[in-house]
């Protein structure tokens, strides 16, 4: 089950795009650490089709191989969202600590749907 703030469930409805943040949702939580996903998709009424999100993770720091499990769960996210036609965008790639945060420009799929 998807967890939306209200606000980005009602754009979401809005603009067709609830069953590709479900489906991207799924299987960003199918990646061996990541534990939760946050959207924004506020750019959408302004003609700003992004979708921007935070993968909540869980990678202990302890590990020897910490930043090779780190780099591999961030090409994972890359590589889903890739697969559910988002873009990478040149905007970097933050680690807030516990959270991920990314932002993938929309291809003509996710913009098909809109009202």
């Amino acid at each position: 089950m998807i967890i939306m703030r209200d606000r980005d469930k009602n754009t979401a409805l809005h603009f067709g795009i609830m069953d590709k943040c479900k489906k991207l949702e799924k299987e960003l939580l199918q990646i061996n650490g990541i534990t939760g996903v946050e959207f924004d998709l506020d750019g959408f009424w302004s003609d700003i089709y992004q979708v921007i999100f935070l993968t909540k993770y869980d990678i202990p720091v302890s590990l020897n191989n910490y930043y090779e499990i780190r780099s591999s769960v961030i090409n994972q996210v890359v590589e889903i969202a890739e697969g559910n036609f988002l873009k990478r965008t040149e905007d970097r790639i933050e680690d807030y600590g516990e959270h991920f945060y990314f932002v993938f420009e929309c291809m003509e799929e996710w913009k098909n749907n809109n009202n």
